[in-house]
């Protein structure tokens, strides 16, 4: 990425800055992929089908306008995560953001496992990280099949192996689909397969490994299946007793991490700052999102602007219900926390609900926090998808159009946001919390 040019600035990234009310940590999306994964609905492109040098160029500058903005008001970032894409494509990239980006505490990336041999993971941690995510999805060759992912089972293993012990996290990402067509033994073949995959990463002492049962966006070629909850719900289950066995915990609705190990997670934190194309940003009472088409992403640094394509004010009481959401997905509510940060007028609807949840068995007290009961655990499993469905898909394939005509149709036409799902809940919050876009065009111009 070269050296720091001096003077480097971008119009916003002050005013970003000054929504939040705590330091932040940064997360830098890099969405180059070497090929397509026909299930993933992250904002990405394949490599080679656009150029990468004017996108990496563009995501400099946002990061040191974003760095400088940060450092200026609150000193370090309090972490650093960098996913995509495949961003260990680049790993000077990534030795160079670790540079930039004056971080506190975890320094964490998302590794494809053909990159994670032991050379490149030393490069890695000499770079500064002390967290991987690798991406095996599974050790089975038949689902690594179905999935359209570039690897197989060999080198999820070989990859697990090589990252145990040379970081202080190692998360492993797995996951089940037990919504398969045809008939029952091939679900309950996926569930062995699943439930023998997280065995294997709790023999081989991984920090974390995180279960998700696919979802499946309309915009991707998966498209839209109905979900079977209550098979769900059991395998989660049986993880979680499988867990209990082999000395590991619930940390979250789909992570499982080791006794006294420290989690991986980029979405769970307070307050973050997203830069590339795709990023969003927490501050707090605003979630702010960065254009997802590179050639709108590349075009907004050029004009010496922050790529900023969506703002949505979420206020005081939409601030609390995001935080608590994240909350609950790591497994309990902090009601005194969240009445700090928001007021008591913000975290009431928050404390009424919760209150709910008590009183159905979601939710029981401990220390002053309300954790989530194994059936709480199950209702958010529900809830968290149908949020995603909701509200996330929407978002994303209205922003994914901006690849319309470019990088999307030249990478395979992958993703047909048309497909995406739309409905009531997408379009009441936007029209409560949709702001004027900062770049001055109306919400309603985008469609």
């Amino acid at each position: 990425m070269g050296a720091v040019p001096v003077g480097t600035s971008l119009a916003g990234a002050d005013d970003v800055v000054r929504l939040l009310d705590a330091p932040a940590g940064a997360y830098v999306h890099v969405p180059f992929c070497s090929s397509i994964c026909p299930f993933c609905p992250y904002n990405k492109v394949r490599l080679g089908d656009v150029p990468a040098v004017p996108y990496l160029e563009a995501l400099r500058r946002e990061v040191d306008a974003v760095v400088g903005a940060h450092t200026a008001r609150f000193g370090s970032f309090t972490s650093l995560y960098v996913g995509g894409g495949t961003p260990t494509l680049f790993p000077e990239v990534l030795a160079d953001l670790v540079d930039r980006v004056p971080t506190t505490g975890r320094r964490a990336v998302e590794v494809l496992p053909t990159h994670a041999t032991s050379a490149r993971l030393d490069v890695l941690a000499a770079a500064g990280f002390d967290a991987v995510s690798i991406g095996a999805q599974s050790f089975h060759d038949p689902v690594l099949r179905r999935l359209g992912r570039p690897h197989d089972a060999a080198a999820s293993r070989q990859a697990v192996l090589a990252a145990v012990g040379r970081f202080a996290v190692v998360d492993v990402d797995l996951i089940v689909d037990v919504a398969l067509p045809g008939s029952s033994p091939a679900a309950a073949t996926a569930v062995r397969t699943f439930l023998d995959d997280v065995a294997w990463c709790f023999e081989t002492g991984v920090d974390q490994v995180s279960t998700y049962p696919l979802m499946r966006f309309g915009y991707t070629p998966f498209g839209l299946a109905p979900h079977a909850r209550r098979r769900e719900h059991a395998v989660l289950s049986h993880v979680a007793e499988l867990a209990r066995r082999r000395g590991y915990e619930r940390r979250s609705v789909w992570t499982f991490n080791r006794v006294g190990s420290a989690p991986y997670t980029s979405i769970t934190r307070r307050r973050f700052l997203g830069m590339g194309a795709g990023a969003s940003s927490v501050t707090g009472r605003d979630l702010l999102v960065n254009h997802f088409g590179l050639a709108a992403y590349e075009a907004a640094v050029a004009a010496g602007r922050l790529p900023l394509a969506r703002r949505f004010h979420l206020g005081a009481v939409g601030g609390a219900a995001y935080e608590a959401f994240w909350q609950a997905y790591a497994g309990a509510v902090d009601p005194a926390a969240l009445a700090a940060a928001y007021g008591a007028l913000g975290a009431g609807p928050v404390r009424a609900l919760t209150g709910v949840a008590r009183a159905f068995g979601l939710v029981s007290p401990d220390d002053g926090l309300l954790r989530l009961t194994p059936r709480g655990y199950d209702r958010f499993h529900d809830l968290e998808r149908a949020v995603t469905y909701g509200l996330i898909e929407p978002l994303w394939a209205q922003m994914l159009r901006e690849h319309a005509g470019g990088a999307v149709q030249a990478a395979g036409g992958w993703a047909r946001p048309a497909r995406g799902r739309s409905g009531p809940l997408w379009w009441l919050a936007r029209a409560l919390t949709e702001r004027r876009a900062p770049d001055g065009v109306r919400p309603a111009e985008r469609s």
